[in-house]
């Protein structure tokens, strides 16, 4: 039916029905208009010869000529020289009916800068599905290429750190059940020390280069699982068998969602065969320390013997009273010897028991009778042998004091020893006897005893206080100093 044999309301109908569908067009082409118009893309039509026919602002953003500077002018000069056969490859395609999706390449702007870019083509194709041109989008990527590159150079740092490191370097998830899997990553330091490639090391997990008798693994992994990170000694196996000692330093951490572990294994053969080493002299060390203990004990009781042969021959009672002191002074010291050579740690000497002994002692050589009674509130304290000498000669003359003077005419009484610690150290010997004179001063006595004990506290840093209230009572106070060896 013709147009002019149609009702005139129907032509009406027909043709708000194509002014409707020609708005939409003409409102659809607006839009697509505008984000060509705003996007950042460059977008660019181009004819099968090359040239190109329309140019948007992204273009202009990127290549930075203008539309009249670019439109009419072959593609090619955006082109970087060295890559002119780039252009025809492209055409080929399209004219094939293929599309290209991101096609990284080079293009050149205007000032002759090159730029990256990424590159979609597509035909453009006619009613009747012919192609007639062509539609590229381009896409500045230099921020990104240089954003990959810092990657890329990060990386083989990284790569190179990780190869070059001194220890065997081994990453590997840990599973839902609390295992470590296989090795995802290793190092070129754990390639050549076990003795692998690194293609069947990725094959291998843990269990696989330790020894089966290593008892530590499963405490590594329940201490790592609790506190994410974990140190201790174990022995890798190497292909060829043979056993390396190592220090693994092991940390937990989340990579992608998933439980990983770094282990870094030091190798510590040198360390183990210096250890042997030291462990060695140590013990010739401290054997030798003990004969010479021994030897000075001996030499003691030799020097304790001959003052008690020439003894018998002093018929002068204060004479001999002195011979017989310096005895018990030199056996005093001798028995710290002997605790030292009996002892496990030839720094320290338990005092306590040192005090018990030298104190009964001393009570067997002056106590006749059963008349005084010892007390002793001492504990197990360690000292070295620079404070345990003087104060062993301490006890010796304060212990022995009180036995001689403090208890005349079978008086009977007691002398209480206390030695105990806080911040610092106390000893004291109190008795209950007669009291020290009135008319002495404890701190410039003639007495060569007390003379003595107030030089050995001196010698150890301490104070020494007489208390008279029930007898007599010495209070000594003082800070023990670091052990030193003693030039012996």
């Amino acid at each position: 039916m013709k147009l002019h044999d149609r009702d005139p309301e129907e032509l009406l109908t027909l043709l708000q029905e194509k002014e409707g569908k020609l708005q939409e067009t003409m409102e659809e082409l607006k839009y697509l208009k505008s984000i060509v118009q705003n996007t950042e893309d460059a977008i660019i039509g181009i004819d099968l010869d090359g040239s190109i026919i329309s140019w948007n602002p992204g273009a202009e953003e990127i290549y930075g000529y203008t539309t009249s500077e670019a439109v009419g002018n072959s593609v090619s000069m955006l082109i970087p020289p060295y890559n002119t056969n780039e252009l025809s490859l492209i055409l080929a395609w399209i004219k094939s009916g293929e599309r290209v999706d991101h096609y990284e390449t080079l293009r050149r702007r205007k000032d002759g800068t090159l730029v990256d870019i990424s590159l979609s083509i597509s035909p453009v194709m006619d009613s009747d599905d012919e192609v007639v041109s062509v539609s590229t989008i381009a896409r500045d990527i230099s921020n990104h290429k240089k954003m990959e590159l810092k990657i890329q150079e990060s990386e083989e740092k990284f790569r190179e750190v990780f190869n070059n490191a001194n220890d065997a370097i081994f990453l590997n998830p840990l599973k839902i059940e609390g295992r470590p899997g296989k090795f995802i990553e290793v190092n070129d330091v754990a390639c050549q020390r076990l003795g692998y490639t690194r293609e069947e090391l990725l094959e291998m997990g843990l269990e696989d280069v330790t020894i089966k008798e290593d008892s530590h693994i499963s405490e590594f992994i329940k201490l790592i699982t609790s506190e994410k990170t974990a140190t201790f000694e174990s022995i890798q196996l190497a292909r060829d068998g043979s056993k390396i000692p190592v220090e693994i330093n092991s940390h937990l951490f989340i990579h992608r969602g998933e439980r990983m572990i770094l282990s870094i294994a030091r190798d510590i053969t040198r360390r183990k065969e210096n250890e042997v080493m030291l462990r060695n002299s140590l013990e010739e060390k401290e054997l030798l320390l003990k004969e010479i203990h021994h030897r000075v004990k001996n030499n003691l009781n030799v020097i304790s013997s001959l003052l008690n042969l020439q003894s018998k021959y002093i018929k002068d009672k204060a004479a001999l009273e002195v011979f017989k002191e310096s005895q018990r002074r030199a056996r005093s010291m001798a028995l710290i010897h002997k605790m030292l050579y009996q002892s496990v740690d030839l720094k320290c000497i338990n005092f306590g028991e040192y005090i018990q002994t030298l104190s009964r002692e001393l009570f067997q050589t002056y106590a006749t009778g059963e008349n005084i009674k010892l007390n002793m509130e001492v504990g197990d304290i360690l000292l070295d042998i620079n404070t345990a000498v003087p104060l062993g000669l301490i006890v010796n003359e304060l212990v022995s004091n009180s036995l001689k003077h403090a208890f005349p005419d079978n008086m009977e009484g007691e002398i209480t020893i206390e030695f105990n610690k806080n911040n610092q150290y106390y000893f004291s010997v109190a008795d209950t006897g007669v009291g020290f004179p009135e008319d002495i001063d404890y701190h410039n006595a003639n007495s060569l005893g007390i003379r003595l004990v107030n030089t050995l506290v001196s010698q150890i840093d301490g104070t020494m206080e007489l208390y008279q209230e029930n007898g007599t009572c010495f209070k000594i106070k003082f800070s023990e100093e670091k052990f030193r060896d003693l030039s012996l």
